[in-house]
């Protein structure tokens, strides 16, 4: 589970790179708002949705044009998070109903102490 929230938030911070131009990579509005976009820079996307909706509530645009840094490790953090979630579901998922070890062991003995 460590390696995929320091992947997430490498994913995070990556497409904070993207966005505020620092990488040599230029991209554009239209590729943004696409899906492969929407995917790609999903946490960074989920952090100014989140703003977004922030500044709506407030009835004014916030001034981030000299403090947004945070921005980035907001979108680190989102980033982890997701992926976290994803592996967790994962696991939960390739585990199905199987019980885990010890388990079993209890819910028979349980079930004996109720038969008595």
């Amino acid at each position: 589970m460590r390696a995929a929230a320091v992947a997430g938030a490498i994913w995070g911070l990556g497409g904070y790179a993207l966005l505020w131009g620092h990488t040599p990579i230029v991209i554009h509005r239209a590729f943004v708002e696409s899906l492969p976009g929407t995917l790609l820079l999903l946490p960074v996307r989920l952090v100014l949705w989140a703003i977004h909706g922030l500044e709506r509530a407030a009835g004014r645009p916030f001034d981030l044009v000299d403090n947004n840094w945070w921005i980035g490790v907001a979108a680190a953090v989102v980033g982890s998070g997701v992926f976290l979630v994803c592996g967790w579901l994962a696991v939960r998922a390739v585990r199905g109903g199987r019980s885990q070890p010890g388990r079993a062991s209890r819910s028979r003995a349980s079930e004996s102490e109720r038969s008595l």
